[in-house]
């Protein structure tokens, strides 16, 4: 029996037949649906320039210095994508956030610039400016490009991603606007970096993900935010770091998803910050959230390309009641100057349980469409607010970054936390067939999605100096 045909069939012992689960769950819809979201499909470009924009736009600060809408959406990359004085100047300043930042000490290093003849080492770049109808690379074309000239901006890890603002000078910014009309148009992109420690040897390999996003220009410079989760545990906790960045100068007019394939050149910019500005403020705290009940939950299922049929993948979601008496979630809480994160997982369930039920339960609890998890916070009482939701590429665990930093702490008297099991009751503007199920087909998903919430758990998150 495959894996995933086993999941099934457990799944099918720990749940009800339609006929008991539809009477279940008609019961339960009184509850009313939350507003609609929207889930886009974009191109590679549109979605760097939104994780990195949509990982990145600030607001935020301490509960007792400004209001609760300057830490709406915060997240760390968000907060370095305004220039300093922008930040100073619109009041959204962070005094903890401000000194990690400061604390990284970013400086310039080295760089190297290779333009196309010198890494199109197998032609590929010249294959696809061929077929993309592009004239041949001209050396006398492009040798403004060899006058670009990076230099460092903001650096900020946080423990969990680092985030890197990179300037490069130019003398033709408006090439890099998007909507140029310029017979040349470029945008730089960071793919990936290297990086030791302490001039250690051993040399590091991580992504590192941005690029120069909308009309983001200082002084004749391009703006590059680039982000980099940090998943290995291989990142250090202290010392300096000693980073060299590829960034790819890509022709727009050849490629829009690739820049490794359009590259006009490459800059390999090299640059060292303190790792040591990521460290936690006080020791970690676990705390236990015990469950109980049953809540109506949305299930997905997918058939996978078979290349014998070649059948197109299908998405069918169903809604299923699942109990989770004797289900423990295990609540890690991380101080650090940018805030507080909270990772969330399953840390007791049923024998009978697969890693199946414990993710169809997380995503129950952070499911919402396409702008994040409804998990909302509230601190000293107030009206709540929803915080960021820090994937991490996992389905096993909910990451959230909440506001609250250590200027904070004794003006805080309370901050909980409220679960919610979310479920689906309408999809692409259908509500759902008598089995209480969409078949999406040929989609392969949905594009609107309107969702019911029930109270899972509130839980209180300790703050260290209240302890």
């Amino acid at each position: 029996m495959k894996e995933k045909e086993f999941y099934r069939s457990v799944l099918k012992q720990t749940l009800m037949n339609k006929t008991e689960a539809k009477d279940r769950i008609d019961a339960k819809t009184g509850f009313a649906p939350s507003v609609e979201r929207k889930q886009l499909h974009l191109s590679r470009r549109a979605v760097i320039a939104i994780v990195v924009a949509a990982s990145l736009l600030i607001v935020g600060s301490a509960a007792a210095a400004t209001s609760i809408f300057a830490r709406e959406g915060y997240v760390p990359g968000r907060y370095i994508q305004k220039d300093p004085n922008e930040r100073q100047a619109s009041d959204d300043v962070i005094p903890d956030v401000e000194q990690a930042i400061t604390a990284a000490m970013p400086t310039d290093v080295s760089y190297e610039l290779r333009m196309m003849p010198e890494i199109d080492v197998d032609g590929k770049i010249a294959g696809w400016r061929e077929q993309m109808g592009r004239p041949a690379y001209n050396e006398e074309d492009w040798a403004w490009v060899r006058e670009l000239k990076p230099s460092i901006g903001d650096v900020l890890y946080d423990g969990k991603a680092l985030y890197v603002t990179t300037y490069v000078e130019t003398s033709h910014p408006e090439v890099f606007y998007y909507d140029t009309d310029t017979e040349q148009q470029l945008w730089i992109a960071s793919e990936e970096a290297t990086y030791t420690v302490n001039g250690d040897s051993m040399a590091h390999t991580m992504e590192l993900y941005g690029e120069n996003w909308g009309n983001s220009f200082t002084d004749h410079s391009v703006k590059i935010v680039a982000e980099g989760q940090i998943t290995d545990g291989s990142f250090p906790v202290k010392g300096i770091v000693t980073m060299t960045q590829r960034l790819y100068v890509a022709d727009a007019l050849v490629n829009d998803m690739q820049p490794e394939n359009a590259a006009i050149a490459v800059i390999d910019f090299t640059f060292t910050f303190d790792a040591a500005a990521g460290r936690t403020v006080a020791e970690d705290a676990h705390v236990s959230i015990p469950l109980s009940g049953e809540y109506i939950v949305s299930m997905d299922e997918w058939t996978h390309y078979d290349p014998d049929t070649e059948a197109i993948p299908n998405c069918v979601i169903q809604n299923k009641p699942l109990n989770v008496d004797g289900v423990v979630l295990d609540a890690k809480i991380e101080y650090r100057p940018v805030g507080i994160y909270v990772t969330l997982s399953v840390k007791e369930a049923p024998d009978t349980w697969t890693h199946y039920e414990r993710n169809v339960l997380l995503s129950a609890i952070r499911r919402s469409g396409g702008d994040g998890p409804d998990i909302p916070y509230r601190i000293n009482g107030e009206e709540p607010h929803t915080p960021e939701h820090m994937n991490y590429s996992a389905s096993d665990a909910i990451y959230v970054l909440l506001p609250v930093y250590p200027s904070d702490y004794d003006s805080v008297t309370s901050l909980t936390l409220d679960l919610l099991a979310h479920r689906i009751v309408a999809a692409n503007g259908e509500k759902p067939r008598n089995d209480w199920s969409w078949d999406f087909g040929k989609q392969g998903g949905w594009e609107f999605a309107a969702y019911a919430s029930e109270p899972l758990a509130t839980f209180e998150i300790p703050i260290p100096n209240n302890n």
